[in-house]
């Protein structure tokens, strides 16, 4: 709360400083939305029945004794996610199957048939208390679809009045979920969501980001599950009210402000575990390369962990984890030079001739994204100023690695704005470690 606060606050200084600037009104992100993109990475957790099954959906044929987190321990989840500089967690508190891993009324097909503390156990409600414990924001994937015998993707149920009779026992799990376990950060509706729930976020949860949620403050998929984001990726879309987002590019003269997620399983292409796992982990490059195509185009990155059927993180997941977030500590902790500025030309002067590989630019986005156009120039020792970047979208964040190049000074020159640029952030890197060839974007 106080983290919206601020930023609520910093936001109404901004637009006192430019009252007389005629800025002009563009689509911007809520209080919730800029908290969320200043995030950069969230941990995601899949957890169901299936993970005794081996497959990726619960076929509902492992005995409910048998389902049985013994180890879970959402504390040590919390900490690796930490590990990996993740700011919030996402649990899959019910999927496709089903099961619901918290105290719900709603369903005996829960954790409460579990022999996990007796019946007595509470998934969601473990991970909320370890999440403000340690400073993590906290939501929760709940899948509008449960079981695919009765209802289908998106909560779709067969008849008219099987509908009627699902979207209560989906408001009522809802419900549950939004009093029961403090503040959440952002709700997940995978595949869309066809049950009516909007006058209930409106008033138990207003703020709440939602995941493909047909509502403002809302955020959309980026359109595969191999966490890359195109170039541009616009945090605009083009959308009527009552619709789920469309996935993808967006566009920079959309009508709404709603930010691409990239979600990916650390496990890829599998989103739980199962026998044999650790060979399929992905490689630290794997998640590097990840990296660069997320976060450094501006897009949150969501990194699927899966527990085993024991509830716990498999050693060689968390080890990864930790490996990633050294890394990108590593390369991005401590730039060469930093500044920020408002204008269409804004200059970097260096202490010394250095060795430059990665600029990074940032919008202040409470304006929404201004700029279309630009370039980054190196002044070199021989007073001649060459082309560094060329881009189109900066926004919350881009991340531009480059050749190295010695350069005295750096200058970003904007050459088409929707009115005054205003940057957060101009600063540029000595990384000096191998980049994926993939994440250069020019020739």
């Amino acid at each position: 709360m106080r983290i919206i606060f601020a930023t609520l606050l910093a936001t109404l200084v901004h637009l006192s400083l430019r009252a007389d600037a005629a800025q002009p009104v563009l689509p911007a992100p809520s209080a919730a939305q800029a908290e969320w993109l200043d995030a950069g990475i969230g941990i995601f957790v899949h957890w169901a029945p299936n993970v005794y099954q081996g497959g990726e959906y619960d076929n509902l044929s492992t005995p409910r004794e048998k389902i049985n987190p013994d180890r879970f321990d959402a504390n040590k989840i919390v900490q690796a996610a930490k590990s990996a500089n993740a700011e919030y967690i996402v649990f899959v508190a019910k999927h496709a199957g089903g099961y619901c891993s918290w105290q719900t009324t709603s369903s005996e097909y829960s954790i409460k048939s579990s022999p996990w503390k007796e019946g007595k156990g509470d998934m969601v409600g473990d991970f909320a208390k370890a999440c403000r414990k340690q400073g993590v924001r906290f939501g929760v994937y709940l899948s509008p679809a449960s079981d695919f015998n009765h209802v289908q993707v998106g909560g779709k149920a067969a008849t008219p009045e099987k509908q009627e009779e699902y979207n209560k026992i989906y408001r009522q799990q809802l419900t549950e979920i939004l009093t029961g376990y403090g503040p959440m950060f952002e709700m997940w509706f995978d595949g869309g969501n066809v049950v009516p729930v909007n006058d209930l976020i409106q008033k138990l949860a207003p703020s709440i980001i939602t995941f493909q949620g047909r509502r403002s403050n809302s955020t959309r998929w980026v359109g595969t599950e191999h966490g890359f984001a195109p170039y541009p990726c616009w945090n605009t879309i083009d959308w009527k009210e009552g619709d789920s987002p469309k996935e993808g590019a967006g566009s920079p003269t959309g009508n709404l402000w709603c930010p691409a997620e990239c979600d990916v399983s650390i496990l890829r292409p599998r989103w739980f575990w199962h026998e044999g796992s650790d060979s399929h982990i992905l490689s630290l490059n794997d998640l590097v390369e990840i990296y660069y195509m997320s976060v450094g185009r501006g897009v949150n990155l969501l990194l699927n962990i899966t527990p085993d059927g024991h509830g716990e993180i498999p050693e060689a997941q968390v080890r990864r984890l930790k490996e990633f977030g050294d890394e990108i500590t590593a390369r991005f902790s401590k730039p060469l030079s930093a500044t920020s500025g408002e204008g269409m030309s804004l200059e970097m002067r260096l202490s010394a001739a250095s060795s430059v590989d990665h600029v990074q630019l940032r919008e202040d986005i409470h304006f929404g994204e201004c700029v279309r156009e630009f370039v980054v120039e190196g002044l070199g020792e021989d007073g001649n100023w060459t082309v560094l970047v060329r881009g189109t979208q900066i926004g919350a964040r881009q991340i531009f690695p480059i050749p190295a190049t010695k350069v005295t000074s750096l200058r970003l020159k904007v050459a088409k704005s929707i009115g005054q640029p205003m940057i957060r952030d101009f600063s540029v890197f000595n990384v000096d470690r191998p980049v994926p060839k993939t994440a250069y974007r020019n020739p």
